[in-house]
């Protein structure tokens, strides 16, 4: 039993949970800058080699999100049937290639 059964379907959790658990990484990245010698690029180095404006990335990275959730969201609720076990046929069956 989870914290959200009875609010939200594990389909609209499914959606959701990796865009803020990306945003939380990414807030987690940016505010320990005082770490700088176990980062893989220094802040000084991203700074002279990002060309594209903060706003820009973020803005277009929020786009990419909402095409992903409406697309997903979509999917789920046109889907009748969902088969639980057809990712797992298909891993093993990549696995043996």
């Amino acid at each position: 039993m989870v914290f959200w059964e009875g609010y939200v379907s594990d389909e609209v959790m499914g959606t959701f949970a990796p865009i803020v658990v990306y945003w939380i990484y990414a807030g987690f990245y940016h505010l320990l800058p005082s770490l700088d010698n176990y980062r893989l690029h220094t802040t000084r180095d991203e700074e002279k080699k990002n060309l594209v404006p903060f706003k820009a990335v973020v803005k277009g990275v929020l786009l990419q999100q909402l095409v992903q959730a409406i697309v997903a969201l979509i999917l789920v609720s046109h889907s009748t049937c969902v088969n639980l076990y057809s990712p797992v046929i298909i891993v093993v069956h990549i696995s043996h290639l």
